[in-house]
């Protein structure tokens, strides 16, 4: 049976604002749990515009706690100034005895803003409980009580549920249990939290986080040989490769001596907050190279073993984000001295771009690494296998390199130009794992012998400044949300189509605003610079893709893409807005920006009248 504990409202006086120095005696009557002597077993505050309802506040430094009309809100930021600042709203004394084993929980309503990546959002949000609190939350025993704080996802004052903790069993079937709202900031950086409809209920008692005894550790290759379910977990140790600057998901390879397997998006704790890695970056310092460990499920991806509903446990070890060199690896990965297969090969997949030297020696034909061949014989057209000799025929000693479609795959594919066999080529890309090894990925520039252009430059009429195959994965394009109304995300990655941006969700055309943004492009030492990306738009129900739809670019790009000032670009060439075609989009010239490093940016809005998918295949600047 649920019940819940309701605290008197009539018996309750107006709250004054206490600073720690002004400590008043608690006069508030414990709730009777049965119902007896004129309580009740229930107890629900919703804050008032007249009262917090005997919630006291208890500031350590900086702002209080405040009243706002029908909610209790905190900040750190008034009068244009941030304040460091540290503060408790602490609810009366609360009577926790229960007939059942069913536990408590604790539901309220709040919404939560201006959340920056330096932010710490779970330590500056918290949820707490004390039995032996008399008025000094400094001297008071504090339970954290693990509350998940969730930024809104509509950026409005909307309030929303938050989600529901619950109290341990050390603090059931006592007559004092006192709840605290701990809010905190630091002088440079504050969000604002509101509250109301604090309410507490006996059952509705979580499943409970697996213990060690619940999760089953396991080498690497045990999980890839393991079965497919949603039933079991695994802890899984091993070190970080291919993660991602700015990466909201937290895809990466995960290594031990045994085997390598696929991250397919890591939570800070069981059943988090998604598409926020890189909070989890900024709190831990998470880093390529890094040993950690994980605990997540066995999934499987077209065929692709992956660890799934992976949760973030600790960081074993400490590595670091750059690569370190395998036996005999040279270079630092600059134009200048670029790095060698055997660095490649000792590197862990760390996700970096750099320019990566070696001789072309053959190709991957078939669809794993073991189908290497050396030579031009059945040659792809799609890979190169690259070598530290011309002469190598050990699979073992070579990097698989992926050709994205365009210039670079026109000019290197061995299918292509046979003659290219033994030669020596630099080629920038990711250090990625390609084919379950390390390779490279998304390669936007090429140099024969290192040369920047000559008789043997097969580019003659200039060299790409950056390309993109989305069908490849991400490529350093970042989607940054604005406004969502309910949708989890706009833009996400699809192997078959690119980037991939739609608003419609249960049948529903979702009003909505998101950014996809490049990484840095530098047209400093460019002469001249043309952008053309191949796109496919449906469902724009009549009205003109330009309605909706956008492409800018600007050279002020801080992470924040409502600040920045964008300057529309004149797309040449739009899909018609009512079929899956893909369309190319004509040459766009960027000759304004000759001289700067520059950010493109593809702006996607929906209305409930139209909400449109918009595909982008790849993308490529020369």
């Amino acid at each position: 049976m649920k019940k819940t504990f309701r605290f008197l409202l009539a018996v309750v006086a107006l709250l004054g604002i206490a600073s720690c120095a002004d400590v008043p005696e608690l006069p508030y009557p414990t709730p009777d749990p049965n119902g007896e002597g004129g309580g009740t077993n229930a107890f629900s505050l919703p804050f008032t515009s007249a009262s917090l309802n005997d919630f006291e506040v208890k500031t350590v430094e900086g702002v209080d706690w405040s009243l706002g009309s029908s909610y209790a809100k905190a900040t750190g930021y008034a009068n244009n100034v941030t304040t460091a600042t540290k503060t408790w709203l602490v609810s009366p004394a609360i009577n926790t005895t229960i007939t059942s084993d069913d536990g408590v929980s604790i539901a309220f309503d709040n919404v939560l803003r201006y959340v920056k990546s330096t932010t710490d959002l779970k330590g500056w949000h918290k949820v707490l409980a004390s039995k032996d609190y008399t008025g000094d939350v400094t001297t008071a025993t504090w339970i954290d009580l693990n509350f998940q704080p969730v930024e809104s996802t509509t950026q409005s004052w909307d309030f929303y549920a938050a989600k529901t903790v619950y109290l341990p069993a050390e603090l059931l079937n006592e007559e004092k249990v006192y709840i605290a709202f701990y809010f905190q900031c630091d002088g440079t950086n504050s969000t604002t939290w509101e509250l109301k409809n604090f309410s507490m209920q006996e059952g509705m008692t979580p499943d409970p986080i697996p213990t060690p005894t619940d999760v089953t550790p396991v080498t690497i290759a045990e999980f890839n040989a393991a079965a497919v379910s949603t039933e079991v977990w695994y802890e899984l140790v091993g070190t970080a490769s291919g993660i991602k600057d700015g990466d909201q998901y937290g895809n990466f390879d995960l290594t031990d001596e045994t085997g390598t397997v696929y991250v397919y998006g890591l939570l800070a704790a069981k059943d988090g907050e998604k598409k926020a890695f890189q909070d989890l970056v900024a709190k831990t310092g998470l880093a390529n190279g890094d040993k950690i460990k994980i605990h997540g499920q066995r999934g499987d991806y077209q065929g692709k073993i992956e660890v799934l509903n992976a949760y973030f446990i600790e960081v074993v070890e400490k590595g670091g984000d750059t690569p370190g060199p395998g036996p005999g690896g040279e270079g630092d990965g600059s134009e200048k001295s670029p790095y060698n297969v055997a660095y490649v090969l000792g590197a862990g997949n760390p996700g970096t771009t750099a320019w990566v030297k070696g001789y072309i020696v053959g190709t991957v034909t078939d669809k794993s690494y073991d189908s290497a061949e050396f030579g031009t014989t059945n040659a792809s057209g799609t890979n190169l296998l690259l070598a530290d000799a011309a002469d190598c025929t050990d699979a073992s000693l070579c990097i698989p390199v992926q050709l994205p479609s365009g210039d670079v795959r026109d000019a290197l594919s061995l299918q292509q130009h046979p003659e290219n066999l033994g030669k020596q080529v630099w080629i920038y890309a990711n250090l990625e794992k390609y084919f379950g090894q390390p390779g490279l990925k998304s390669a936007s520039k090429y140099r024969w012998d290192g040369n920047s252009g000559g008789g043997e430059d097969p580019n003659p009429g200039g060299e790409g400044i950056f390309s993109a195959d989305f069908t490849t994965g991400e490529c350093g394009f970042k989607a940054y949300d604005v406004k969502l109304n309910g949708l989890d995300y706009v833009w996400a990655v699809d192997t078959r189509y690119g980037w991939k941006a739609s608003a419609f969700k249960d049948k529903t055309n979702i009003p909505s605003e998101s950014f996809l943004v490049s990484p840095a492009i530098d047209l400093t030492s460019a002469s001249s610079a043309t952008l053309s990306f191949s796109h496919a738009v449906n469902y724009m129900n009549g009205a003109p893709c330009t309605t909706l739809l956008g492409v800018g670019i600007t050279t002020s790009f801080d992470g924040d893409p409502v600040k920045a000032s964008w300057v529309a670009l004149d797309v040449p060439t739009w899909p018609t807005g009512s079929d899956w075609n893909f369309v190319d989009s004509g040459d766009i010239s960027l000759a304004g920006f000759i001289g700067n490093k520059v950010y493109i940016a593809f702006h996607y809005t929906s209305e409930s009248s139209a909400a449109p998918t918009w595909e982008i295949k790849s993308l490529t600047i020369k």
